[in-house]
């Protein structure tokens, strides 16, 4: 089996590579679980290097149909697994270790861009989806390459811009006891630093240098620890707007967190609300939207790539797993 360059009319040119890059079976070739498998471990360090200089790459039409073989995709391609510790989305795990659900915020709530996990210490390098099932209307996992946003929101606002540089952010976040399916940032400090008991969870935030203060009804605050909103890629030379604080800015919102008060810069003082809502609709502007088909599978070089999610009607069943570099 072979995996040829093919075309799709979301495509866009980011410094001169496609954006995403996809990937589908040549027509002339035949097409078996086995062969992708095969090709994967064989083009293993390419697909990095793909993944570097286009971003993302979209699997397309290969024989990926089940949970189960989203994981052997990764497994095939040596992408070494990653614990999901630190993140706010609810989630689901599907199989042990591994796969997750994505973000499952209510349908008719957008999830603002991000990177992965911006707002701990040490972020995942990937972070990969698969369509299991597509929304009816809806529902697009859109990208935006983070260098293009940083020279947008460079460009609105140079002194903030400067600010964040220098200074860094910090991220505010009030967590339930238990997870909460209805708010986008729903996840339990149980689930968030995987634990089970207070003494668990104070020993994970202390090694991430998270601040904490427990509240009477069971729920916790937190402050992390000032981590960079702008960050240069060495392997590019570009810098990235590589942070959460537009979607801390306008989607940390449910009944125990005020999304204005969900990031700070380093020194505490307040951010930029109308440069980030400019920010924000930058990314739009920047962004490539596809419709997800069954069995597509995205990766992401979570270094340069954000991602978000859009309203959608009907089923929808996407998963993610992240991974180290």
């Amino acid at each position: 089996m072979r995996l040829q360059e093919r075309t799709i009319a979301e495509q866009r040119d980011i410094n001169g590579y496609s954006f995403p890059l996809v990937l589908a079976p040549d027509t002339g070739s035949e097409t078996s679980r086995e062969g992708l498998l095969d090709w994967l471990s064989t083009h293993r360090d390419d697909l990095k290097q793909k993944l570097m200089q286009h971003g993302a790459v979209l699997l397309r039409d290969c024989p990926v149909r089940s949970p189960q073989d989203f994981e052997l995709v990764l497994d095939a391609a040596k992408f070494v697994n990653m614990p999901y510790v630190g993140g706010a989305a609810p989630r689901e795990q599907v199989i042990q270790g591994r796969i997750l659900t994505a973000n499952e915020s209510p349908p008719d709530e957008p999830i603002p861009f991000h990177h992965e996990m911006a707002q701990v210490p040490n972020p995942p390098a990937y972070i990969f989806f698969y369509c299991d099932i597509a929304s009816e209307t809806g529902g697009e996992t859109a990208i935006v390459h983070s260098h293009t946003v940083y020279q947008r929101f460079a460009s609105l606002n140079p002194d903030f811009a400067k600010r964040v540089e220098e200074l860094g952010v910090k991220y505010v976040r009030i967590m339930p006891e238990e997870d909460d399916p209805s708010s986008p940032i729903g996840r339990s400090w149980k689930s968030t630093f995987q634990a089970t008991n207070r003494s668990d969870a104070e020993a994970r935030m202390k090694e991430i240098g998270t601040r904490w203060a427990w509240n009477p009804d069971g729920t916790l605050h937190t402050e992390t620890a000032v981590v960079p909103a702008i960050r240069y890629d060495d392997r590019t030379g570009m810098k990235t707007f590589f942070n959460s604080m537009v979607a801390a800015y306008m989607g940390w919102v449910d009944a125990r967190n005020d999304p204005k008060k969900a990031v700070v810069c380093g020194d505490d003082s307040p951010v930029d609300g109308d440069a980030l809502l400019k920010t924000s609709q930058a990314m739009d502007e920047e962004c490539v939207a596809f419709r997800w088909e069954k069995g597509d599978v995205l990766l992401i070089d979570n270094r340069l790539v954000m991602h978000s999610r859009r309203p959608y009607t009907g089923s929808r069943r996407i998963l993610a797993s992240i991974a180290v570099g």
